[in-house]
This record gives C-alpha cells, sequence and structure tokens, in this order.
C-alpha cells in the first residue's frame, strides 16, 4: 500500500506594471492637454484612492491538495492494482476552482496456461468552476481584460453599494464580472481496455484488445444582474451539454523467438477507432430574479430562448506491421508498415501509406573496442520514415450547412440553411518524412553519458487554408499544399560529478529547430491570423519561417529636428517612426516586414541532484531563446481602443515630449495618425526566458519495519523566478492552444507554488 500527498499555496508569479491611479490621472489629463482627445473631459478625481484591479481579480493565496493512496497485490496467477485519487486546487484567479476524484483498476489474470486476461479501467468525476476570461473584447473581455484596461480611479462599488461602472468606457466592472458571471462544469469520464492475450505456440501470440473512453460534461454559465450584461437583460443563462466518445478494437499477431545469436520480433495487425461527438445547448434571459439561475431556465422569457444541437463523428482504421531483428544484441534492425485510413478526407484519398526503417550498431561491443575500458557504451543510430497528420476537424472534405438568415415568405418567417464551407472532395493525408541520425555514448562506466542526434523532417501535402475569390462567399478553402522543412539538433548529456558519500549529478537538455517554408503552392504568400482588433498576424511564405508575425519594423521615434521631406505620412515629432521599406516615402502594408517567428532557436534544461545521507535537493532550471510572441494586450496599450481605458505604465511614464525626447517610446497623441500598425516590432516582442523551475529538498525514512517500509517527505518550489524580457503575465504561456502562432490575449496568468507533500510505502 502506498499514501502520498500533498499541500501547497499558489500566488500570481508576476503581475503587469500598470498606471497606478495617480500616474493614470497625470498621463491622461496632459495627453488631453496636448491634444490627444480634444473631446475628453479631465480626469478629475480619485475616488476612495482608486484601485488595483490586478489585485482585487487576483488571490493572494490559492491553496492546493492532493491525495493518492494504491494498493498492489496478487499472485502468479493474478495481479491487481487500485488507486484512488483526490484533487482540490483554487485558481489564483478568484471565484475559479478545480476538484476532481478519480479511481483506478488493473487487472491481470492467468486464466489458463495459454490464455491471460487483463483490464485497464479509470474513472474520473471532476467539477470546474471557470474564471470568466477568453479572447473576447471591450463589452465582451473577461475578468483579466478588464483589470487591464479599467479606470485605476474608481472605487470597486459606489456608494449605493453597487458595483462602479464608468460612462467613458465600454467595460464591465472587473470584479462584477468575477462573481456575476458564473460558468461551472460537471464532467464524468469513464475509460479503459480490457485485453485477451493466447499462446497458440511458444513465441507466437495473439491479442485482442477493445478500449473506450466516454466523457460527459454540462456546463451551467448564468451572467447576473450586477453585470452591465445580465442587468439589461434581466439574467441570461446558458446551459450547454456534450458527450464525447472514443472507441478502440485491435488485433494483433506477434511472433517473439530467439535462435543462436540472432533475435526476431514481428507484430501485425489491425485497428479501428470511432470518435463521437454529441451536443445540445439552451439559453434565455429575463428571468424574474437571480436566484434559480440555469436550474429553471424555463423560467425566462419565452421570446429570448435559444436551442441548438449537433452530431459530429469520424474513424480510423489501420494496419500495421513491425519487425525488429538484433544479431549478436550489437546489430539492429528495424521495419514497419502502416495504412491508415480517415473518414476526414476525401472519398478517393483516405488511404495514407507510411513506411519507416532504423538501423542501430553497438560500437562498444565490438572487438576492436575491448582495449577502449573508458568508452562503457557506444551506440550509432539511423532511421528513415513517415507519418500522417489528419488533425482539420470533421467533415472539412465535404460541403457542410449551417442556419442562414431568416426569410419571409407570405409574411410568415421561414427558417434556412447556407454552406458552411467549400468543399474539397480531394484533401488527403499530410505527410511528414523524417530522418536522424544519433550517437549513444558513455564514458567512465556511465559517469558521462548521452547523445546527440540531428534531425531533418519535410511536411508536405501541408493542409492549409487557401484564400479564395470573394465572389465564392468564402475567404478560404482547405487544401493540400505546400511543403515545408524543420531541421535541428538535440543533445542530452547526464554526468555524475561526484559520486561519494556526498553525491552530485546533472542532467542538460538541448535542443535546436530551424523551420523553413519550401512552397506553397505556387502562390506568393498566405497572410493569417487575427485575435482582438488584431488582424493579419502571421505569414506564410517560401524561404521564411512558417508563421512569421509579419508586421512593421519601428526604428524609434520622430523628432523635431529630423527631415520631414522624406516621407509623405502624416506624421508629427513624437510618432512612431516605422521603416520605409522600399523607400517610396510611406510606410503602408508593402512595407510590412517578417518580425520573428513562434520557433525558437533552441530550447534547453538543466537538472541537478545534490544528496547527502538521505536528503536530497533537485534544482531544475529551463530556458527557451530566440523566440517571438505577439503581446495583444500591448497592443490594447499602444493602439487604446477607447482613451480612459488604462495602460502599461512604461511606455506612458517615459513617452516622448518636448522637454523628454525620447527615441522609444511615442507621444502617444495620435497613435493611429499612420494607419492602424497594430503588428509591429514592439508589440511582436521577444519572449526569450530562463526560469527557475522547480527546487526540491526532501528527506527519506528508511524504517525498515513490519508496517511502514519507507517514508519520503518533501518541500517544493515551483516557478520560482523567471528572467525575461517579455512584459506579459508569463513568456510561455500559449493560450490559443498553438505552440507555433503564439499570441498573449487575456493569458491565465502564471502561478508560484510551495508545497510540502509526503510519501509512505506500507
Amino acid at each position: 500500500m502506498n499514501y502520498n500527498a500533498y499541500f501547497g499555496v499558489q500566488n500570481v508569479a508576476h503581475k503587469i506594471d500598470l498606471l497606478k491611479p495617480k500616474e493614470y490621472k497625470e498621463v491622461l489629463n496632459d495627453l488631453i492637454a496636448e491634444g490627444a482627445a480634444s473631446s475628453e473631459n479631465e480626469v478629475e478625481e480619485i475616488i476612495n484612492g482608486g484601485t488595483n484591479w490586478q489585485d482585487e481579480i487576483f488571490r493572494k493565496d490559492a491553496f492546493v491538495q492532493n491525495h493518492n493512496l494504491s494498493f498492489t497485490g496478487g499472485n502468479k496467477k493474478a495481479q491487481y492494482f487500485v488507486s484512488l485519487n483526490y484533487f482540490d486546487q483554487d485558481g489564483v484567479v478568484k471565484s475559479s476552482s478545480f476538484k476532481r476524484y478519480s479511481a483506478r483498476v488493473n487487472l491481470t489474470l492467468q486464466a489458463t496456461e495459454h490464455l491471460e486476461l487483463g483490464l485497464n479501467l479509470n474513472t474520473t468525476y471532476s467539477k470546474n468552476d471557470y474564471a470568466p476570461i477568453g479572447f473576447g473584447i471591450n463589452g465582451e473581455a473577461g475578468t483579466i481584460y478588464g483589470a487591464l484596461n479599467f479606470d485605476p480611479t474608481l472605487p470597486v462599488r459606489d456608494a449605493a453599494g453597487k458595483y462602479k461602472v464608468s460612462s467613458f468606457l465600454d467595460l464591465d466592472n472587473p470584479v462584477a464580472q468575477l462573481y456575476g458571471k458564473n460558468a461551472v462544469s460537471n464532467s464524468y469520464r469513464t475509460y479503459g481496455t480490457v485485453y485477451g492475450k493466447y499462446t497458440i505456440l511458444p513465441g507466437l501470440s495473439a491479442k485482442l484488445n477493445i478500449g473506450g473512453d466516454v466523457l460527459n460534461q454540462k456546463k451551467d454559465v448564468y451572467v447576473d444582474r450586477t453585470t452591465r450584461h445580465g442587468g439589461p437583460a434581466g439574467g441570461i443563462a446558458t446551459v450547454l451539454q456534450g458527450q464525447k466518445s472514443n472507441f478502440l478494437v485491435e488485433a494483433t499477431l506477434t511472433y517473439d523467438k530467439s535462435f543462436e545469436n540472432n533475435h526476431l520480433n514481428a507484430v501485425i495487425g489491425a485497428t479501428t477507432q470511432r470518435f463521437i461527438t454529441n451536443n445540445t445547448n439552451m439559453t434565455a434571459s429575463g428571468f424574474p430574479a437571480d436566484a434559480t439561475q440555469t436550474f429553471n431556465i424555463g423560467l425566462g422569457n419565452q421570446a429570448t430562448y435559444g436551442i441548438g444541437s449537433g452530431k459530429r463523428s469520424n474513424r480510423l482504421l489501420s494496419y500495421l506491421s513491425r519487425v525488429n531483428y538484433s544479431y549478436k544484441s550489437k546489430y539492429l534492425l528495424t521495419g514497419s508498415f502502416r495504412v491508415d485510413g480517415s473518414s476526414r478526407f476525401g472519398i478517393n484519398n483516405r488511404l495514407g501509406y507510411f513506411p519507416s526503417f532504423a538501423a542501430g550498431w553497438k560500437i562498444n561491443e565490438e572487438n576492436f573496442m575491448k582495449n577502449a575500458r573508458s568508452i562503457s557504451n557506444l551506440k550509432l543510430r539511423a532511421s528513415w520514415g513517415q507519418s500522417g497528420n489528419q488533425a482539420i476537424g470533421n467533415y472539412a472534405a465535404l460541403t457542410t450547412f449551417r442556419s442562414g438568415p431568416k426569410a419571409v415568405l407570405d409574411d410568415k418567417p421561414i427558417s434556412t440553411t447556407v454552406p458552411a464551407r467549400l468543399s474539397n472532395p480531394n484533401l488527403k493525408w499530410e505527410t511528414t518524412t523524417q530522418t536522424d541520425i544519433g550517437l549513444d555514448f558513455g564514458f567512465f562506466n556511465e559517469r558521462i553519458s548521452g547523445s546527440i542526434d540531428y534531425y531533418n523532417k519535410k511536411t508536405f501535402n501541408m493542409l492549409l487554408a487557401l484564400p479564395v475569390p470573394t465572389s465564392t462567399g468564402f475567404t478560404s478553402k482547405l487544401s493540400n499544399v505546400g511543403s515545408v522543412r524543420n531541421t535541428g539538433w538535440e543533445l542530452s548529456l547526464k554526468t555524475k560529478n561526484i559520486d561519494q558519500r556526498f553525491k552530485w549529478s546533472s542532467s542538460i537538455i538541448l535542443s535546436t529547430i530551424k523551420n523553413k517554408v519550401l512552397n506553397i503552392g505556387g502562390i506568393s504568400n498566405i497572410i493569417t491570423g487575427g485575435a482582438g482588433q488584431t488582424n493579419q498576424i502571421f505569414l506564410i511564405e517560401p524561404g521564411k519561417t512558417m508563421y512569421s508575425f509579419y508586421g512593421y519594423k519601428v526604428e524609434g521615434v520622430w523628432q523635431k529636428d529630423d527631415d520631414f521631406s522624406k516621407t509623405t505620412d502624416n506624421v508629427e515629432p513624437g510618432d512612431l517612426k516605422y521603416k520605409d521599406v522600399n523607400g517610396d516615402g510611406r510606410v503602408n502594408g508593402e512595407d510590412r516586414v517578417s518580425l520573428g517567428s513562434s520557433f525558437p532557436k533552441f530550447t534547453w534544461s538543466c537538472g541537478n541532484t545534490f544528496s547527502y545521507h538521505d536528503f536530497q535537493l533537485d534544482v531544475f532550471i529551463k530556458g527557451s531563446q530566440g523566440v517571438k510572441m505577439l503581446n495583444n494586450n500591448l497592443v490594447d496599450a499602444y493602439f487604446p481602443v477607447q482613451f480612459r481605458r488604462n495602460r502599461f505604465a512604461e511606455p506612458y511614464l517615459n513617452r516622448w515630449t518636448p522637454d523628454h525626447p525620447s527615441n522609444k517610446y511615442p507621444s502617444f497623441i495620435n497613435p493611429t495618425s499612420q494607419g492602424n500598425k497594430l503588428v509591429n516590432s514592439y508589440t511582436v516582442e521577444d519572449a526569450s526566458y530562463i526560469r527557475l523551475q522547480t527546487v526540491t529538498l526532501s528527506y527519506q525514512f528508511n524504517l525498515q519495519n513490519s508496517f511502514i517500509q519507507n517514508a519520503n517527505v518533501y518541500i517544493t518550489g515551483q516557478n520560482l523566478l523567471t528572467l525575461t524580457d517579455y512584459s506579459g503575465y508569463d513568456p510561455a504561456v500559449n493560450p490559443n492552444g498553438n505552440v507555433f502562432r503564439r499570441i498573449d490575449f487575456n493569458a491565465y496568468p502564471l502561478a508560484r507554488t510551495f508545497m510540502v507533500g509526503l510519501s509512505v510505502n506500507f
């Protein structure tokens, strides 16, 4: 029996430096006096000292705990593993939390001499209380967006006790959003496999594996009367229910045989998998009171009722084979071949064919290496293979339909349907061909060990949304087009620096990547991407990195003594000076350049373990260098949608003025006088960082009695320190879910965590 648990406290690792109430009042009034907003009234007062909205929405201490109890046992005929888990975490954003209860059972039974049966089953219930955050803007934005932009001179509540709002801003009070927009999901998930393995002959066995994964989820969202949206609507209730199912059947035949100096392992088989998603949703508003929230949605005004439902599914069918062969355990060969079919592609292109080969040579076992006693391991590896990608969503090859506008015939409203996409019956698998060459090494009886690898990966028939004429009624069409190449090195190194009573070992991992678009089907480029008020963010162009940030290079700030005759743009001293790439005297869309990409030049990590007697200290540091990210919250600071919004402090406190002619930050008198150049070398920031990720100090009790075998106690700190020039919450954040198209917008902040834990074996 094993029991392990930890308790911890979390807080926001880094807050964004915004204008404080006094700074906000002075900066905005100075801008008004300088003509930035002639129609705006001055900020007259700071009510009750103003408000730090980030402090209002973030918890000072968010607690987390985890408990896991497991049992293992059995005999030669049957073995079992059973575990129970409870996890409870408060979010660092107030009103957010997550709870999970789970259980797991693994059983293995030797039913007969030839038949083995097994069961792996997991079931989980989780409750997620969401904070109102997301990619929305203005009145649709969440509480983090509000905290970054809301007027800091206002209090949380007015004299009557109601949440204070601003008549100058299309934003809700961040605290009102926090407690007035309630979103809770309850999820029930059960997944597992059952298998039977039958030994037909010595070395020959057949296995049938059947699995399933079923998730049922219900999300209740209620916006009450204390919010800017919920008040006029009389409360807004939304109920979303869905089920995701995934079923798998896998049959394999395995032959495993050793003879003399040879060993052969061969597998053939077939698998089929089906994915099904069902969902329904209901919405209503105009409730007599907020008391029932979503639990009696029929109380809402019938004129506001909305209902929807949907079902999506797709299938995979695969045939697979693999052969592993070794001679004298030092010459290794592997070959495999897969045929994968996906219902997501066109009827004539559903099958993809993917071979792979690999070879290994344990050089240190050769006779000519016997005298090289310092070399304990030396293995050369090489491989080549292909794999497919079908992550495009369902029905992309077909014409699908959605609800259209209402038509009126004979004075009666008629529901309509319209095409939802342009079909492409020729869609097929995106394919990646990869070649690897690697060397594993070990010296001085593994005191120094590791590996070095070079990879060359080419992806072709890429699945991209190609622009199409707007006369089609659409802007893009999913197509197989073009190719891209990724190359790089990966180094892993482990060392035993000191191996006495005091021990010190290290591990280092370094990875590089170079990405290059080779072609995109004959067109010159694709410009895509959007978030908030920002669009046309990324460039796909042959010769450049995939999804390069595409915008304007800032060369500084226009000064009084500059030669303004060189430009025909409407610029004044204090405006940002954008680079005129083509030298035509004006800066427009033709002067946009690549501003870097989300691909880091290299990533690295370094771990060190120090131990003395029963004490052990683990320190883990990681970093990423040469990576860019669009800080969309910084875009809103440089180009505010409304004048009265709060701003990042540093640019405005150090802005250009006649008495302080900065060449870094503009005057902000008229930031859009040269057009909305939102994507530029200021808002696309360097997101490189070095982070002290984890520090753990532990003590091992070797009790060795009949009841408690051993115990371990530890204290851990996570995300303790981050060194970066990035001005957002976290340079490693990826709120839009795409690691190669990184846009930071209303991201959930990084949490610093301190924990104490215990693990006991009975």
